[in-house]
């Protein structure tokens, strides 16, 4: 398959078929990519079972499918020597991969062991194709606890690496703490298509009821045991609201459920899960306001997704969710872990619309003039241009 133009190389270890946070910034740098037609962007899937490259096509982009495998200092003789084989036969092969294509730039979107493969692979070619790392909040939890040995070796990669990318600067702040004060990270916030997001809409259908709506994983660090206990705290003096929750499905799920019926609200609160990302318009479509209660978030898309659609937010101070809302201003901010003071905010949003609507429209207007994809695609089209 021969490309027009110069190749990017997003890398991921999985498929884009799951739902996630960092595919859809994979997928909409990529669109944007190819609106602005100096790159052709490919998505490298690092899959064990593909021993030869298996092109596709999803999302209306390019993926290749290859078998990458990982490089740990940990390895044993055994392991070492089974790397060694296949390393000698993919070298060549994706040297060729990378000059047959013309590829600009190797950009992995979840920084893991097969970065370390990548790279090896770089140092060696005749011209060097730059490397650019980008994290987004759960690959960095992998490292903690990491040995010696392996920190050491991973900022020798960061040390070395072409760019090192961050969606916020807490989590820039967090790959320091465990890499090294002296990294240099550039803080490339996720964008939002909103015309597009919002066309994905159906036509609200007329309700008498209003909702406070959750979309994030059901896992115990998105805090939603913590807004359904708050929700509980306000559910009788609001008999018009209900809870939603949408998310995909994960550990935290039964145990939620298990809390409704203990806080018995079962009958107010829907959960939706495993939602195609192409229908989570049509919730925030239908909903009065939104509430995200995480624990941690390295920079929060889904309210993006809520301003886009004008809607009043309640979020934790956690991450990078301050760098998108202002308290009092653009949103409201609670403290984790909290379902007292995050039942106190939702009254207020309730009771005050006027208010809400206000700071919902300037959220609106910040998420659409601040946080595109245009403006994230030319911060990673410079570090390639400046490599």
């Amino acid at each position: 398959m021969q490309l027009a133009r110069r190749t990017y190389l997003f890398v991921l270890p999985w498929s884009l078929k799951h739902l996630g946070g960092v595919n859809q910034v994979v997928i909409n740098l990529g669109l944007e990519m190819q609106r602005a037609g100096i790159f052709e962007p490919v998505v490298l899937i690092t899959d064990w079972n593909a021993t030869v490259p298996l092109w596709e096509e999803m999302h209306g982009l390019k993926t290749v499918r290859w078998r990458i495998r990982p490089y740990h200092q940990s390895m044993n003789f055994k392991e070492k020597f089974a790397y060694w084989v296949w390393e000698n036969s993919f070298r060549s092969a994706f040297q060729e991969f990378c000059s047959e294509y013309r590829v600009a730039a190797i950009n992995p979107h979840f920084v893991d062991s097969s970065s370390m493969t990548l790279d090896r692979m770089i140092r060696v070619m005749t011209k060097p194709v730059p490397l650019i790392l980008s994290f987004h909040g759960a690959d960095i939890n992998s490292y903690f606890g990491a040995s010696a040995d392996e920190i050491a070796a991973w900022q020798r990669l960061l040390q070395c690496a072409d760019g090192i990318v961050v969606c916020s600067n807490d989590l820039g702040n967090r790959v320091r703490d465990v890499f090294g004060d002296d990294l240099i990270t550039t803080v490339v916030h996720n964008g939002l298509d909103v015309d597009g997001f919002v066309a994905k809409a159906h036509k609200r259908i007329s309700s008498d009821r209003r909702v406070i709506l959750n979309v994030g994983k059901f896992e115990v660090k998105k805090g939603q045991d913590v807004l359904i206990k708050a929700f509980a705290k306000i559910a009788s003096d609001y008999p018009d609201v209900d809870l939603v929750l949408v998310g995909a499905t994960d550990s935290a799920l039964p145990i939620l459920k298990d809390l409704c019926v203990y806080e018995r609200i079962v009958e107010r609160v829907r959960f939706c899960a495993d939602i195609p990302h192409d229908q989570v318009a049509n919730f925030f479509k239908q909903a009065t306001i939104f509430a995200l209660p995480s624990r941690q978030e390295p920079f929060g898309i889904v309210i993006l997704e809520a301003g886009a659609f004008g809607l009043p937010v309640v979020a934790t101070r956690v991450g990078g969710i301050p760098e998108i809302l202002t308290d009092g201003y653009t949103g409201r901010l609670v403290s984790p872990d909290d379902p007292v003071e995050l039942a106190e905010c939702l009254r207020s949003l309730l009771d005050k619309p006027s208010e809400s609507e206000a700071m919902a429209a300037r959220l609106h207007n910040r998420v659409v003039s601040d946080f595109t994809w245009t403006v994230a695609y030319e911060k990673y089209k410079s570090m390639i241009a400046s490599s």
